[in-house]
Protein backbone atom coordinates (compact mmCIF):
# COMPACT_ATOMS: atom_id res chain seq x y z
CA UNK A 1 0.00 0.00 0.00
CA UNK A 2 1.30 3.46 -1.08
CA UNK A 3 1.71 5.84 1.83
CA UNK A 4 -0.07 9.09 0.84
CA UNK A 5 1.27 12.75 1.45
CA UNK A 6 -0.51 15.79 2.83
CA UNK A 7 -0.84 17.23 -0.72
CA UNK A 8 -2.80 13.66 -1.94
CA UNK A 9 -4.52 13.65 0.88
CA UNK A 10 -5.97 17.31 0.50
CA UNK A 11 -6.61 16.66 -3.11
CA UNK A 12 -8.84 13.24 -1.86
CA UNK A 13 -10.62 15.45 0.62
CA UNK A 14 -11.68 18.15 -1.93
CA UNK A 15 -12.67 15.89 -4.72
CA UNK A 16 -15.06 13.65 -2.09
CA UNK A 17 -16.65 17.39 -1.06
CA UNK A 18 -16.66 18.48 -5.08
CA UNK A 19 -19.93 17.48 -6.29
CA UNK A 20 -21.88 17.99 -2.65
CA UNK A 21 -21.42 18.95 0.79
CA UNK A 22 -20.21 15.57 2.87
CA UNK A 23 -19.63 14.39 6.79
CA UNK A 24 -16.90 13.88 8.53
CA UNK A 25 -17.72 10.04 8.28
CA UNK A 26 -18.77 10.40 4.60
CA UNK A 27 -15.05 11.74 3.50
CA UNK A 28 -13.85 9.68 5.21
CA UNK A 29 -15.51 6.91 3.58
CA UNK A 30 -14.64 8.37 0.41
CA UNK A 31 -11.17 9.39 0.72
CA UNK A 32 -9.96 6.16 2.51
CA UNK A 33 -8.91 8.07 5.69
CA UNK A 34 -9.49 7.77 9.76
CA UNK A 35 -11.20 10.03 11.56
CA UNK A 36 -8.46 11.92 13.43
CA UNK A 37 -7.03 12.79 9.58
CA UNK A 38 -10.48 14.10 8.56
CA UNK A 39 -10.79 15.85 11.35
CA UNK A 40 -7.42 17.38 11.38
CA UNK A 41 -7.59 17.75 7.67
CA UNK A 42 -10.87 19.21 7.59
CA UNK A 43 -9.84 21.83 10.04
CA UNK A 44 -7.02 22.56 8.51
CA UNK A 45 -8.99 23.14 4.99
CA UNK A 46 -11.63 25.23 6.65
CA UNK A 47 -8.86 27.71 7.95
CA UNK A 48 -7.02 28.05 4.61
CA UNK A 49 -10.27 28.84 2.73
CA UNK A 50 -10.78 25.71 0.76
CA UNK A 51 -13.43 24.01 2.85
CA UNK A 52 -16.37 25.99 4.58
CA UNK A 53 -18.21 24.20 7.51
CA UNK A 54 -21.87 24.17 6.90
CA UNK A 55 -23.46 24.18 10.53
CA UNK A 56 -27.14 23.66 10.13
CA UNK A 57 -26.26 20.18 7.97
CA UNK A 58 -23.12 19.79 10.04
CA UNK A 59 -21.29 19.42 6.57
CA UNK A 60 -18.10 20.15 4.47
CA UNK A 61 -18.67 22.21 1.20
CA UNK A 62 -15.99 23.46 -0.89
CA UNK A 63 -15.13 26.89 -1.59
CA UNK A 64 -14.02 28.69 -4.89
CA UNK A 65 -10.87 28.72 -3.40
CA UNK A 66 -10.63 24.89 -2.61
CA UNK A 67 -12.21 24.25 -6.45
CA UNK A 68 -8.65 26.32 -7.82
CA UNK A 69 -7.01 24.43 -5.44
CA UNK A 70 -8.40 20.51 -6.96
CA UNK A 71 -7.71 21.89 -10.33
CA UNK A 72 -4.41 22.85 -9.87
CA UNK A 73 -3.74 19.68 -8.23
CA UNK A 74 -5.36 17.52 -10.96
CA UNK A 75 -2.98 19.40 -13.31
CA UNK A 76 0.05 19.04 -11.77
CA UNK A 77 -0.92 14.93 -11.55
CA UNK A 78 -1.23 15.08 -15.22
CA UNK A 79 1.91 16.45 -15.50
CA UNK A 80 4.04 14.22 -13.15
CA UNK A 81 2.34 10.84 -14.85
CA UNK A 82 5.17 8.73 -15.88
CA UNK A 83 4.85 5.95 -18.52
CA UNK A 84 5.64 3.50 -15.15
CA UNK A 85 3.05 4.92 -13.00
CA UNK A 86 0.73 3.67 -15.68
CA UNK A 87 2.47 -0.01 -15.73
CA UNK A 88 2.52 -0.19 -11.91
CA UNK A 89 -1.44 0.28 -11.87
CA UNK A 90 -1.98 -1.85 -14.94
CA UNK A 91 0.37 -4.06 -12.86
CA UNK A 92 -1.60 -3.89 -9.73
CA UNK A 93 -4.84 -4.07 -11.46
CA UNK A 94 -3.69 -7.62 -13.08
CA UNK A 95 -2.56 -8.69 -9.40
CA UNK A 96 -5.96 -8.00 -8.01
CA UNK A 97 -7.57 -9.77 -10.57
CA UNK A 98 -5.25 -12.82 -9.90
CA UNK A 99 -6.16 -12.88 -6.72
CA UNK A 100 -9.42 -12.90 -6.91
CA UNK A 101 -9.27 -15.93 -9.23
CA UNK A 102 -7.14 -17.90 -6.60
CA UNK A 103 -10.26 -16.95 -3.54
CA UNK A 104 -12.40 -18.84 -6.18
Amino acid sequence: LKTRGSTEIIGLILQAVEHEPLTRSKIMYKALLNFKQVNDYTGHLTDEGLLRYLIENKKFAITNRGKQFLELFRETNKLLTTPYDDMAAHNQVQNEQYQVTLHE
